[in-house]
């Protein structure tokens, strides 16, 4: 999965580590403001001397404490999703896929550079064709620099002439890298008015609609592409055919 960023592990272990030391502390509040100074020192020492010689309770703690974190961040996300379901399902300038009446929806948000999104790519589109009762949305979330926002508006510009699932596939199999020549090619290669294409490009509802799924990626903490919901469940990360397969069957209670 293309992130923004990605967090270190060292600061969550110090964290884990403060954890240990928070209990023993407080365990009896009246006690623990008596400790001096020296004596805090000692009980940390006994407490780092436990767990470099049983650091196994460190990791189970970790494993616990990301568990933990999993579980709110879902909760989260699900909610978010549920309060932003106008945005996320009924944008009408969204280039909508597969089956408009399908019992399930799937919505992706994707970067053409984005070699995760190259991947999930086919399967994706097998996947929809063979199942038939899909609706898939397509939001273009170009987070990999200024040649992804390019390639977005191109895509979204190629809509108007009735042709954006050909720009669509034409972009993810582009060979090489992408550059404006390259997205101007590709478009000349489909037939695509060139210069209407560009002055669509320069259209500020198009970079509003763009805008408008970034904002939408903010409130659902979309941090990276591609991330897929189904189901009101957000899925991160590339997707193949027995994922996309899992996903369906969880959405459609199965």
């Amino acid at each position: 999965m293309t992130r923004f960023f990605r967090l270190p592990v060292s600061p969550l272990i110090r964290a884990l580590a403060a954890l240990a030391l928070f209990p023993l502390l407080w365990a009896a509040p009246a006690a623990a403001q008596t400790f001096d100074t020296k004596q805090k020192r000692e009980i940390e020492q006994i407490i780092h001397d436990y767990l470099v010689e049983n650091p196994e309770v460190l990791v189970k703690a970790f494993d616990e404490l990301e568990r933990r974190h999993e579980e709110a961040k879902l909760a989260e996300t699900q909610a978010a999703v549920e309060k932003n379901r106008k945005a996320i399902y009924e944008d009408p300038d969204d280039y909508v896929a597969g089956n408009p009446k399908g019992d399930v929806t799937i919505v992706e948000f994707f970067d053409y550079q984005c070699g995760y999104c190259k991947r999930s790519f086919e399967p994706l589109m097998d996947f929809v064709e063979a199942d038939g009762n899909i609706r898939l949305i397509l939001k273009e979330f170009p987070i990999l620099g200024p040649t992804s926002l390019e390639a977005a508006k191109a895509a979204i510009a190629a809509k108007r002439q009735g042709r954006y699932m050909e720009m669509h596939r034409a972009l993810y199999e582009h060979k090489g890298g992408l550059d404006s020549d390259a997205i101007a090619k590709i478009a000349e290669e489909l037939g695509l008015d060139v210069g209407k294409l560009k002055k669509d490009m320069a259209d500020p509802a198009i970079q509003d609609q763009v805008s408008r799924t970034y904002r939408l990626a903010e409130q659902l903490n979309v941090d990276g592409t591609p991330a897929f919901i189904v189901g009101g469940v957000m899925y991160p990360g590339a997707a193949d055919e027995e994922r996309l397969d899992q996903m369906v069957k969880e959405a459609r209670g199965s």
